[in-house]
């Protein structure tokens, strides 16, 4: 019979890793990564820190592993623990999701099976939603922040004559912490295919779907095809932003998710909403600019960015008075904007995604 003596201790292992840590020590911090060259045989890994926002205290939480990228966290909503990407580079590996404590030591893996797991979003309830990916089919998941209950939640049906593959954003959980919304997009049918766009709702306890919206681009009577759209959703889940995906001078679009209607928007893209839904982020010719969320008083974030620099948007603060920005110059530098001033300050090198900073 096997000798289960030691499940207690791992079980309060695991309960511990993603238990709430006090205010005192979940202090402000920014999840960053940076990339090692090796030049005897151009190997790289990708290796996930934290740190504060001073750039005091860096702090590694994955190890340095060849052949290996390590990044994509995201805080619970305490900020005691982080959710972070292992995605091997070898074709044909898994990718799967793990739990760290905020202090870094022994990683716990919350995913298992096949395919890759990833674009991970930590919800109020302790559940992680995420996008899993097998055989080229996307699909929405969820676990429980211990390791249990991993299961598949949703996945979009396949319209008739579209491609054979669609996208999925990153979940975002509702204000209830009940469901979460993900935007499915994928290509028509022909030469020159239409790009088909549509956001559901879906409840994680339940398995109910709603479809919000459903948009499409290009023309068709086979005037021209479509480009992929990135989409961004206000926090409330009540509005959200298209942009094309690889053009910056084309004008995004705002929709309303409850009644359909469409408000055109200055162009730019990769727009990102501020945490309270009342301005917007986004890039043009490589640089950040700002503007209220119905589109007016735009302006640049940065009163004097680096001219030989490119830059992306990362994460909007808490009060929305300052973003978290990547430089890429002569290396790639973490820099905080104070928007009334448009003064940048650095942070350290390396680069940060969305959810990367946490502010208790």
């Amino acid at each position: 019979m096997k000798n289960n003596a030691s499940l207690p201790l791992l079980v309060f292992a695991a309960a511990a890793l993603v238990a709430p840590m006090a205010s005192a020590q979940t202090h402000a911090s920014i999840l960053f990564t940076r990339t090692n060259h090796r030049a005897v045989d151009s190997s790289s890994d990708t290796i996930l820190y934290r740190v504060k926002p001073s750039g005091d205290n860096v702090v590694q939480l994955t190890p340095m592993t060849f052949h290996v990228d390590y990044g994509a966290g995201r805080w619970s909503p305490g900020g005691g623990s982080i959710v972070y990407e292992r995605a091997e580079q070898s074709p044909g590996t898994d990718w799967q999701l793990f739990v760290v404590n905020r202090q870094g030591g022994s990683p716990l893996q919350i995913t298992t099976g096949s395919g890759k797991h990833t674009q991970a979003a930590w919800g109020p309830n302790g559940t992680i939603a995420y996008i899993t990916n097998d055989s080229g089919t996307n699909c929405l998941g969820a676990v429980h922040a211990d390791g249990t209950g991993q299961r598949i939640v949703f996945c979009p049906s396949r319209e008739p004559y579209h491609r054979g593959y669609n996208i999925m954003s990153t979940p975002q959980w509702t204000p209830s912490g009940k469901s979460v919304l993900v935007e499915v997009g994928d290509y028509g049918p022909g030469l020159d295919p239409q790009w088909f766009s549509r956001i559901f709702r879906v409840n994680l306890t339940t398995g109910a779907v709603k479809k919000l919206t459903e948009q499409i681009w290009g023309d068709p009577d086979g005037g021209g095809g479509g480009d992929e759209q990135y989409v961004t959703i206000t926090p409330d889940g009540t509005h959200a932003v298209y942009a094309d995906e690889y053009g910056d001078r084309v004008p995004m679009r705002q929709i309303d998710l409850s009644t359909g209607a469409q408000t055109t928007l200055p162009a730019g893209t990769m727009p990102r909403y501020s945490k309270d839904g009342r301005k917007i982020a986004f890039l043009r010719d490589g640089h950040v600019l700002v503007m209220r969320a119905d589109g007016a008083n735009v302006r640049p974030a940065m009163a004097d960015p680096g001219p030989n620099a490119q830059y992306r948007f990362a994460d909007w603060s808490s009060d929305g008075k300052h973003i978290l920005v990547d430089k890429i110059a002569n290396d790639r530098f973490l820099q905080i904007v104070y928007l009334p001033t448009g003064s940048a300050r650095t942070v350290t090198t390396g680069t940060a995604e969305a959810g990367a900073w946490f502010q208790p």
